[in-house]
């Protein structure tokens, strides 16, 4: 199977609870352009479609003031990651699960327009082994930018890599903006 590109949305959102805590919610939906190769007991069969790749994590998360402009922070989730393939000659490749993961990153303010992020994930749902349809674990890599446009709003841009490498350009609104 070769999954080489897709498009989709994602949303994320985190609210600040009391000190340095916080909770944060990602949902993701992606339809993804796949290739592959089937073989089963009626031949060998080329196929060409499209899958639905969705993500969900949400979880809490602690961050921790090195400077006045920059973070450390971890968080602990609960991942969900839903492969949905529909059918390749006769054959159902469809796969859900739900596990434990975390992270641990570093923010830094370059100025007060741009911030930079760089961070190492771990989720046991991140490897999707197509010939036993189960998920393995994952360590996943990402780096990111945010740049202040106006106050309260900025455009984003991350890249993250593992099993699933990806990448996206949004924005984001700051609703604390004081």
């Amino acid at each position: 199977v070769d999954g080489s590109d897709g498009d989709g949305v994602r949303f994320r959102g985190s609210f600040g609870t009391w000190n340095n805590f916080y909770v944060f919610l990602d949902y993701g939906s992606t339809d993804i352009a796949v290739d592959a190769v089937v073989t089963n007991s009626q031949g060998t069969f080329p196929a060409s479609d499209e899958f639905d790749y969705t993500s969900i994590r949400g979880g809490i998360g602690l961050k921790y003031s090195l400077r006045f402009s920059t973070d450390l922070y971890a968080e602990v989730s609960y991942d969900s990651l839903d492969l949905d393939f529909g059918s390749f000659a006769v054959e159902n490749f469809d796969m859900s699960e739900k596990d434990i993961g975390g992270a641990i990153g570093v923010r830094h303010m370059v100025n007060d327009d741009l911030q930079l992020s760089a961070y190492g994930r771990f989720t046991n749902v991140g490897d999707a082994n197509l010939n036993t349809l189960e998920f393995d674990s994952d360590t996943l890599f990402g780096a990111g930018f945010s740049w202040t446009i106006v106050r309260g709003f900025a455009i984003v841009g991350d890249y993250e890599s593992g099993e699933f490498s990806n990448w996206s350009v949004g924005f984001r609104l700051d609703l604390d903006e004081d």
